[in-house]
C-alpha cells in the first residue's frame, strides 16, 4: 500500500536538514533531496576517501548529469563502465548520461540492464519512466514511475513524479510541504502560481481555446514569409482576437502556444496578467513577459472561444517583422499536415479515446506505416539524428528556424569546428555571440541523409534552468520544407513525404 501523500511530503522534509558536510552520507542525502549542486561537491568528497562504492560513484554520476557537466560525466562516466560494469547504480548513473546526451537506444539499454539486477534499482525505472513518457508510451511510463516509487518513495525525483498521477485534490494538498522541501526542483513556483490563479479567474468556468463548433477536417492557408525575394524565413498563420484585423504569426513547431507582441496585445485592449518567462536562441537569456485572455480568437478558418495568449513585454518584435508566432502544439487535437509547396495546412481530427486511468500507449498499426517515431519533451518534437555516422543525438523539428544547426559541443565528437565572425544568429533571447562553422556535416534522420555544407554551430543549450535532454540540433526550415510533414503529436510520431521539385 502506498503512503498517504501527506506522510509522503513529511518524511522528504526532514531531508535537506540531515545534511551535514561531517556526516559521511551528507553527499547521498543531498542526491536522494535532488539538492543536486549541494550533492557534486559532497560527493566528489566522499568518492576521494571511497573510490570503490558503486553508490557513490553513480550518485555523483547522475548529479553531475543534472547539473549539466558534459565533461565531467563523460570521463566519470567511462570510467564507471570499466570500473563497476555490473553495479545496478552505476548503470542507471550511465543510462542518465547516456539520455542527457540524446542516445536514446543506450539509455534504454543501460536501465533496462540495471532494472533486471538483483538488487533492484529505484532509479533505473525511474528512467525507464523518462523515457517511455517521451516517447509517448504513458501506460509504460506509469507502471515504471509506480515501481520506482514502491521502491524507493523517498527519492525526492521518484516522489515529484509520482504525485503527478495522485488525483488533483491530494496533488494539491500535497504539493505544498513538498515544494518547500525542494524549492531548487521549483524555480519560480511563486510567481507561476499566481499567474495561473490569474487566469483562472479571468477564463471563470471556461475552458481555454474551446472549439467553437464539433471538430472537423479543415484547411488553413499558409503564406510565405521572406527576408528578400529569394529567401523564405518561414511560413506564417493569420490569426485574429476577439475579431479585430488579423496579425501575422510565424508557424514554429519549435514553439508552444501563442506569444505575441505586446503592441498586438495593448490593441486589442487585453488586460496583462502575471509575469511569464520566455528564452530561445541567444544569449541575452530570459525575456520577461505576461498573459492575456480574450473572448475568442480565429486561426484561419478554426473559431475558439477564450483564448489564452503569452506575450513579451517592451516595444521589441517575437519573430521577425511578424505580430508573433504560433506552435503546432495548438493544434495537437488534430493530425497535422503541412504542405509547404501547397502553402497549407490541413488538419483531421484524431479518433475519440474513452478516458482510461491506466493511460495509453502510442498507437500503432498500418494507419502508423512511413511515420518516424519521435521524442516529445513538453512541445518540442525531437528526432534521432545522427552526425557523420558517427554520434547520434536528438534534433528538434523547427519549422521556426529558417536555418538548421548543430549543438556546438554535439559537432565536436564528429568533426571539427571554426568560427565565422561573418554569421549572424539571432533568436528570442538576441543574437548569438559565438558562432562556429562544422567543416563536415552528414545528418541522417527517418530514412533520409543529406550532406550539409558549412553548418552553422553554437551552444544550443544555454537554457537558465534544468531541461531533461540536451538539443543536439535543430532540423530547420531549409530541411524541412523540402517534405510534406505529418505531425501527431498525441502518438509521438511524424511522417516526413520527399516532394520532388
Amino acid at each position: 500500500m502506498r503512503p498517504a501523500p501527506a506522510a509522503v511530503s513529511l518524511c522528504l522534509l526532514l531531508i535537506p536538514f540531515a545534511i551535514s558536510s561531517a556526516d559521511p552520507d551528507a553527499g547521498l542525502a543531498a542526491y536522494k533531496a535532488a539538492d543536486f549542486k549541494t550533492a557534486i561537491p559532497l560527493l566528489q568528497a566522499a568518492v576521494a576517501k571511497t573510490p570503490k562504492d558503486p553508490a557513490l560513484q553513480g550518485a555523483l554520476l547522475s548529479s553531475l548529469v543534472y547539473e549539466g557537466h558534459v565533461d565531467e560525466a563523460a570521463a566519470l562516466s567511462a570510467e564507471d563502465e570499466e570500473s563497476f560494469p555490473n553495479s545496478p547504480d552505476v548503470m542507471a548513473a550511465r543510462g542518465d548520461f547516456a539520455f542527457y546526451m540524446g542516445d536514446m537506444a543506450a539509455a534504454e539499454k543501460l536501465w533496462v540492464a540495471a532494472a533486471n539486477q538483483k538488487n533492484h534499482s529505484a532509479h533505473a525505472y525511474y528512467g525507464l519512466y523518462r523515457l517511455y513518457k517521451a516517447a509517448s508510451m504513458y501506460r509504460a511510463a506509469r507502471l515504471r514511475c509506480f515501481t520506482a516509487y514502491q521502491l524507493d518513495p523517498d527519492d525526492a525525483l521518484i516522489a515529484k513524479a509520482w504525485m503527478n498521477y495522485l488525483p488533483a485534490d491530494k496533488r494539491k494538498d500535497a504539493l505544498p510541504a513538498f515544494v518547500a522541501a525542494h524549492p531548487w526542483l521549483y524555480p519560480k513556483y511563486d510567481a507561476r502560481q499566481e499567474t495561473t490563479a490569474a487566469v483562472d479567474t479571468e477564463i471563470k468556468d471556461h475552458k481555454a481555446f474551446e472549439l467553437d463548433g464539433d471538430p472537423k477536417e479543415e484547411d488553413v492557408r499558409l503564406y510565405e514569409l521572406r527576408d528578400s525575394p529569394t529567401r523564405v524565413r518561414g511560413v506564417g498563420v493569420e490569426f485574429s482576437i476577439n475579431g479585430s484585423r488579423p496579425l501575422h504569426l510565424l508557424l514554429d513547431t519549435g514553439a508552444s502556444g501563442i506569444l505575441l507582441s505586446q503592441s498586438a496585445i495593448d490593441k486589442a485592449g487585453l488586460q496583462h496578467l502575471g509575469t511569464t518567462e520566455s528564452w530561445g536562441i541567444g544569449d541575452k537569456g530570459i525575456r520577461s513577459g505576461f498573459v492575456a485572455v480574450s473572448d475568442n480568437c480565429r486561426i484561419g478558418p478554426l473559431s475558439f472561444k477564450t483564448c489564452v495568449v503569452e506575450a513579451l513585454e517592451g516595444k521589441g518584435r517575437v519573430a521577425g517583422d511578424e505580430d508573433g508566432l504560433i506552435g503546432t502544439d495548438v493544434f495537437a487535437a488534430y493530425l497535422i499536415h503541412i504542405d509547404f509547396q501547397q502553402h497549407l495546412m490541413h488538419l483531421s481530427p484524431l479518433p475519440p479515446r474513452p478516458p482510461n486511468p491506466q493511460e495509453y500507449d502510442r498507437e500503432t498499426g498500418p494507419a502508423q506505416n512511413g511515420f518516424s517515431p519521435v521524442f516529445r519533451f513538453g512541445h518540442q518534437l525531437m528526432i534521432p539524428t545522427t552526425l557523420n555516422d558517427k554520434s547520434t543525438g536528438l534534433f528538434l523539428i523547427d519549422t521556426g528556424s529558417n536555418m538548421s544547426n548543430v549543438d556546438s559541443t554535439f559537432a565536436r565528437l564528429s568533426t571539427k569546428i571554426h568560427g565565422n565572425e561573418y554569421m549572424r544568429v539571432h533568436g528570442i533571447s538576441g543574437e548569438v555571440k559565438d558562432v562556429f562553422e562544422a567543416d563536415k556535416a552528414v545528418i541522417r534522420f527517418a530514412v533520409y541523409r543529406q550532406r550539409n555544407i558549412g553548418l552553422t554551430a553554437f551552444n544550443l543549450n544555454n537554457s537558465p534552468y534544468h531541461e531533461e535532454v540536451r538539443m543536439d540540433g535543430i532540423l530547420g526550415l531549409p530541411v524541412l520544407s523540402l517534405f510534406r510533414l505529418t505531425l501527431d503529436y498525441r502518438n509521438g510520431l511524424v511522417k516526413f513525404d520527399y516532394v520532388l521539385k
